[in-house]
């Protein structure tokens, strides 16, 4: 999960150099009226669902606020994905993850924030089916036990298998019980669940990237999630976030400030040191400035520079310093 690249590091390390002795500093001034995050974009209802099987965890984002109406997507297994506060991985990964962390993981892929998350296992979810009367899967009703024995074997495509069986969950307006759940952030979350009936899911558009690994198309995620959701149409700011204060994990709060925001962490990783009392918030260019600033905004502390240098991984580099505080 915290496997780095020899060419990132190698970028990340002249950007530090150059934070360290060439930006052109702007501390606090701003250029004019620093604007809100571009069609940044929070819905209340958003909540991942994680199923765990003895196949792997299989995961869903469902709402019950989209346009027009409820709407599921699923995340397919073995995504490409960064993990905020814990770096490169995939969405098989970060499904194991705590709740928390695995909703802002799956966040961070989709650029949307994902308030809430549910988990649960396979004997958990027969017993939603059954208290249902069966659900419809690939045009038959199937009992609680029969939804098991699908999601532990799985076929050749498992992504459309765990697909029609969401479907089969939302059209048949399955009822939702604390109980029925391992591990959820709010006792809402049921009811949420219950909400998004009648939603037809869809699979999260992706292309290949190695054997058996998979890459986000995040232009066809931006368009689906704003088909299904009513998020604007953008593709968030890719932005880099380097831990400079020593704490451990520190980039799950960072992210959980910056993805409502607008933006999506695409490196993850430790800066040359530790010792960094005050957050550096570093743009390549002056174009790219207001992004800064935005970046500024949502933590709450930081120093804005230009490096005169673009890093080709994200618009603004972050280094996080002791001034941050989480909570």
């Amino acid at each position: 999960m915290r496997r780095r690249l020899a060419w990132v590091a190698a970028v990340v390390l002249v950007l530090l150099l150059v934070a360290g002795v060439a930006f052109i500093a702007l501390g606090d001034r701003r250029s004019g009226p620093v604007q809100a995050s571009p069609e940044a974009f929070v819905s209340s209802t958003l909540t991942l669902l994680d199923v765990r099987t003895d196949a792997g965890p299989l995961l869903a984002v469902v709402g019950s606020s989209g346009t027009p109406a409820s709407a599921a997507i699923v995340i397919p297994s073995n995504v490409l994905i960064t993990i905020p506060g814990e770096g490169d991985g995939t969405t098989t990964e970060a499904a194991l993850l705590p709740g928390r962390e695995a909703a802002t993981s799956i966040a961070n892929l989709l650029g949307v924030w994902v308030p809430h998350y549910a988990v649960t296992n396979t004997a958990r979810l027969a017993r939603v089916v059954d208290r249902a009367g069966g659900i419809q899967v690939f045009g038959q009703t199937r009992s609680g036990s029969e939804v098991t024995d699908i999601l532990n074997e799985r076929g050749a495509a498992p992504a459309l298998q765990w697909r029609e069986i969401v479907d089969g969950l939302l059209s048949e307006g399955v009822t939702w019980q604390e109980t029925d759940l391992i591990e959820l952030d709010d006792s809402s979350v049921p009811g949420l669940l219950a909400a998004a009936a009648g939603a037809s899911a869809q699979v999260l558009p992706t292309e290949q990237a190695t054997r058996g690994l998979k890459q986000p198309d995040q232009s066809g995620t931006a368009q689906m999630m704003t088909t299904a959701f009513g998020a604007p149409d953008r593709i968030p700011i890719p932005v880099v976030v380097l831990n400079g204060s020593g704490v451990p994990g520190i980039g799950e709060p960072v992210a959980e400030r910056l993805i409502p925001a607008g933006f999506r962490i695409v490196v993850n990783g430790n800066a040359s040191s530790f010792d960094h009392d005050a957050t550096l918030i570093v743009a390549g260019t002056e174009e790219e400035q207001g992004s800064a600033e935005r970046v500024r905004e949502a933590l709450g502390v930081g120093e804005v520079s230009i490096s005169g240098i673009r890093s080709g991984l994200g618009d603004v580099t972050i280094v996080v310093g002791k001034d941050f505080k989480t909570g």
